[in-house]
């Protein structure tokens, strides 16, 4: 029925139109929700459903044991005497995809695998503050984030180095 207007707004530019919530099916909503370990089971309608997808994906929630998952590839391409940048296999971000088509905090698949080919970025990934700092926005948000970087210097040094990565490689694209 709508599938004809639908596929018209898709030809634009797929990574920057994903499926809103209210576009997705109930199961899919819950499924994202399960992805990003965010609970849901005080929502008893889809409108409070969309709501908690929405505030997820807006504070960049998701599932911290994805920088366990790094660290373990990591670790695994370092005794095999693999280079420093880390590969982003198809599965690894299948498994991290939410019902939007991206990964936590709205980032496209595409943007990640140009990521981790850059060596100064994959260094600072491997840090112990950033992965402490990373692990935070997913569990907390980015009001936790803000918090911690206006009482920790460190913190705010990394973000805004971060920032600065991100900055030239959105350039590069």
């Amino acid at each position: 029925m709508g599938s004809s207007t639908d596929d018209n707004a898709d030809d634009d530019d797929d990574d920057d139109a994903p499926p809103l919530p209210g576009q997705m099916k109930i199961s899919e909503i819950k499924s994202e929700l399960d992805l990003r370990k965010v609970s849901y089971s005080d929502c008893f309608d889809r409108e409070s459903l969309e709501c908690r997808l929405n505030d997820a994906r807006a504070s960049g929630k998701a599932d911290p044991s994805i920088i366990d998952e790094f660290n373990k590839r990591n670790l695994e391409a370092t005794f095999e005497g693999k280079k420093k940048t880390l590969e982003v296999s198809e599965d690894m971000i299948a498994n991290s995809l939410g019902g939007d088509g991206t990964l936590p905090g709205g980032m496209p698949p595409e943007m990640l695998k140009a990521m981790m080919g850059d060596e100064e970025l994959v260094a600072m990934l491997r840090s112990p503050k950033m992965q402490e700092i990373m692990k935070l926005v997913m569990s907390g948000g980015q009001e936790e984030l803000e918090k911690l970087m206006a009482v920790d210097k460190e913190t705010y040094e990394c973000v805004t180095k971060l920032n600065q990565i991100m900055g030239k490689m959105n350039q590069m694209q």
